[in-house]
């Protein structure tokens, strides 16, 4: 279940959601109110602590290997704001993670998305692309529905995320999710 802290109330269309410009400040930001130290943070579980960042294979949506990595330094809202030696850190734990999705998964293509604009906070959403019959947009931009609307199967998504931890994990020649 999704904490009740990382729902941000949605505005009507054409504003930017409620409170938005002071969780680009970082005052109550959703994401900045998780416990980056749990391994289930409601939105996702983790799978990778990597230098800069948490790695979450995601609950929501219709994807199945849906992952997010998340800045969990001081709040971030772009890139820009984060030194040459952080944005290079932050880089390399979504290319680990990108790398663990593709072996396990075996997408066609993977989509890497850094947006921010529901819950300003720097963070990438990693999604495995699938061939025809198998994805929900093949060949074009896929709906951002596809990854907020539904669940995951919770027992395949438990599955997932031990295969892809202990995946991860051996190619960082590291037990676990620790760093």
């Amino acid at each position: 279940m999704m904490p009740d802290h990382a729902r941000p109330h949605l505005a009507p269309s054409g504003a930017w959601p409620e409170n938005f410009t002071r969780h680009r400040r970082g005052t109550n930001c959703p994401m900045c109110a998780n416990d980056f130290a749990a391994d289930d943070i409601g939105w996702g579980l983790l799978v990778r602590r990597g230098e800069v960042s948490n790695s979450y294979l995601w609950r929501s949506g219709q994807v199945r290997g849906y992952a997010v990595v998340i800045y969990t330094g001081r709040h971030v809202a772009e890139p820009t704001e984060l030194d040459e030696g952080g944005a290079a850190a932050f880089w390399r734990d979504v290319l680990a993670l990108g790398r663990g999705v593709e072996a396990f998964y075996e997408p066609l293509k993977m989509n890497y998305l850094l947006l921010g604009n529901r819950i300003p906070h720097a963070h990438w959403h990693c999604v495995p692309r699938r061939e025809n019959g198998a994805d929900p947009a093949p060949g074009g931009p896929l709906p951002f529905e596809a990854l907020d609307l539904g669940r995951q199967d919770e027992e395949q998504l438990q599955a997932d995320a031990r295969a892809l931890r202990q995946l991860l994990a051996d190619a960082d020649g590291r037990p676990g999710v620790g760093r």
